[in-house]
């Protein structure tokens, strides 16, 4: 199962998300955990887009079952394999 979450800013993406992932015993990733450098002020220094693409492509190919939460909109094409479910939250 590949579940794909997404909506705006603070809609509540990565909660549900998280819930989801803990209720069905899955993996969750976030897309800012890919596309953010973590920093000490948070969100203020975008990852090199290969980089990201390598280390999330890495990561979802090691497991069968996850759920992605965030925008991965110009993430480039074949990055991501067919998803089960979209879910966007309002």
């Amino acid at each position: 199962m590949k579940l794909h979450i997404f909506g705006a800013s603070g809609s509540g993406v990565t909660t549900l998300g998280q819930l989801l992932a803990e209720k069905l015993g899955l993996q969750y990733f976030d897309s800012d955990d890919y596309f953010w450098i973590k920093t000490e002020l948070p969100f203020t220094h975008r990852r090199n887009p290969n980089e990201r693409n390598q280390l999330i492509a890495k990561d979802i190919s090691e497991t069968k079952n996850w759920i992605l939460g965030g925008s991965i909109i110009h993430w480039g094409n074949n990055l991501f394999p067919e998803f089960d479910l979209y879910s966007k939250l309002l």
